[in-house]
């Protein structure tokens, strides 16, 4: 199956045929845990909407239509979980959770520069958790997933427009949490995606 489309898997999944899930899964799973953990900042609350997503994309399949790409309708509902699950946690406390990012480092990277990076990282995931839901949703769909505003905006339900400022807002706020380290907040915005 893996010489399949997106699309001709899932028009096998909406037949009926649950064969292609894990193909789906294969392909989707990583980034779709890693969206989920950087917009959660929880692994286990981001292992958990993975295994979501995906019961929701075979329950519901015959609602993906092909308009657009199956990574954008996937998104989209990974999102909706994670603002559900924001939502009734919000009055729970956020204390211990694990905030470290994992962005991948260079095998060659010196013991310093490893240490730098891991510092900046843990820089960055604070400085994330200064954005509102809608900014962090957007910034970390268009920096660590690569998404375009078009696609950001269809997962987000507004307009495109709308995206841009909340990427620019979201830059704004970074910039400005990340600057006033005397360590060089600067180095850090280059170390995102």
């Amino acid at each position: 199956m893996k010489h399949l489309n997106d699309q001709e898997l899932m028009s096998i999944v909406q037949a009926g045929d649950f064969a292609p899930a894990s193909e789906l899964y294969d392909r989707y799973s990583s980034r779709i845990y890693n969206f989920a953990y950087r917009f959660l900042r929880n692994s286990e609350a981001a292992e958990d909407a993975t295994q979501e997503v995906f019961v929701k994309m075979l329950k519901h399949a015959n609602q993906f239509h092909g308009g657009a790409k199956l990574s954008t309708w996937l998104f989209s509902i990974t999102a909706n979980h994670c603002r559900d699950y924001l939502r009734k946690s919000e009055n729970k406390s956020k204390e211990g959770e694990d905030v470290l990012a994992t962005l991948p480092a260079s095998a060659e990277l010196s013991p310093e520069r490893h240490m730098e990076r891991r510092e900046d990282e843990k820089l960055i995931q604070k400085a994330l958790g200064l954005l509102s839901h809608d900014q962090r949703e957007a910034i970390v769909l268009s920096r660590y997933q690569g998404l375009s505003y078009a696609e950001i905006a269809q997962i987000a339900g507004c307009s495109e427009g709308a995206v841009k400022t909340r990427v620019f807002r979201a830059m704004e706020v970074l910039r400005k949490a990340l600057t006033g380290d005397s360590r060089g907040g600067d180095r850090c915005l280059t170390a995102m995606p």
